[in-house]
């Protein structure tokens, strides 16, 4: 049986963002971003599920269950507070393609990597072409982060959610890191003057 949900909410940049979540014997096996520019629909959704496969959908707000995890995982992420993701995943394709999407995972949040890179990183550096197609055909989008991969020289290159939904996502990652940043100086500030004024 495969069981399903979807989170809604906005990134840091003020775009909506839904995202659907399918669970397969006890492993996240499908997701699919809904964004202004790149609409998918529920129904869509479903369909690329296979309506032959018994889909249903996931009681949500019980507050057990991969898909409950999977979901308030992906609220975070909208929020800031999520950096990667810790889900169990049940990866469907080459060997090759797999480890490239195994590598996706290791790209930190809020930074970006190279076709190029990817390629090294699974030790086929001559094989870029090939990790954009693996890139393109990945269908744990988000929690698998293909959005982190750019093109050489820093251009966005291709995503299957469209360069809005990706340009979107990048932007999202530093905002929160910005915010993080921002609110670890204020931090050390306030416990120096606290040093400070303990001194006195």
């Amino acid at each position: 049986m495969i069981f399903w949900t979807s989170v809604e909410g906005r990134l840091a940049g003020g775009e909506r963002l839904r995202v659907y979540l399918a669970a397969r014997e006890g492993r996240i096996w499908r997701t699919a971003m809904d964004a202004e520019g790149h609409p998918c629909t529920q129904d869509e959704f479903l369909w690329s599920l296979g309506a032959d496969r018994g889909v249903a959908r996931w009681p949500s707000g019980t507050g057990s269950g991969l898909l409950d995890a999977a979901a308030a995982q992906v609220e975070d992420y909208m929020l800031g507070f999520q950096l990667e993701f810790d889900l169990p995943l049940e990866f469907e394709g080459t060997p090759f393609q797999v480890d490239v999407w195994k590598a996706l995972t290791r790209v930190p949040f809020g930074s970006s990597s190279t076709y190029g890179e990817i390629a090294d990183a699974v030790g086929r550096p001559a094989a870029m072409r090939a990790v954009g197609q693996a890139n393109g055909r990945n269908h744990l989008c988000l929690i698998v982060p293909c959005h982190r991969v750019v093109a050489a020289g820093g251009k966005l290159g291709g995503f299957s959610g469209g360069i809005s939904l990706k340009k979107a996502l990048l932007a999202h990652e530093t905002a929160i890191l910005a915010r993080r940043r921002e609110r670890l100086e204020q931090e050390e500030g306030n416990q120096a003057l606290l040093k400070l004024s303990l001194r006195t």
